[in-house]
């Protein structure tokens, strides 16, 4: 039984998103099928209070590509160097988070 509050539809578009990927090698389709199989799950995918409820939700990095450059910001909480990118708001869309984050990080 589902305990999100997220809509069907919307855990739908998103899993129709990641189904249509490509992916590079066996460990990212390995990946894409997780995560696939938890967004039918019925958990809840989207972070619902800070900083981390639930522990595992959804969050979308994006490449900025300049010729041989990849744009990679130092993460103030992880330490790691990550492409640019954010916690997936309630209901919203993966590509909807990017252009917020693009916007909020680097003022796209």
């Amino acid at each position: 039984m589902s305990t999100s509050i997220v809509s069907d539809a919307v855990r739908h578009a998103i899993a129709a998103d990641l189904d249509g990927l490509t992916a590079f090698d066996d460990a990212e389709a390995c990946d894409i099928r997780e995560t696939l199989a938890w967004i039918a799950s019925g958990a809840e995918i989207f972070r619902i209070a800070k900083p981390d409820t639930p522990p595992k939700h959804l969050i979308a990095y994006f490449m900025v590509i300049d010729g041989d450059h990849l744009l990679l910001v130092d993460h103030k909480n992880s330490g790691l160097w990550l492409p640019p990118g954010g916690h997936v708001d309630l209901g919203e869309h993966l590509r909807d988070t990017v252009i917020r984050e693009a916007g909020e990080e680097l003022g796209l």
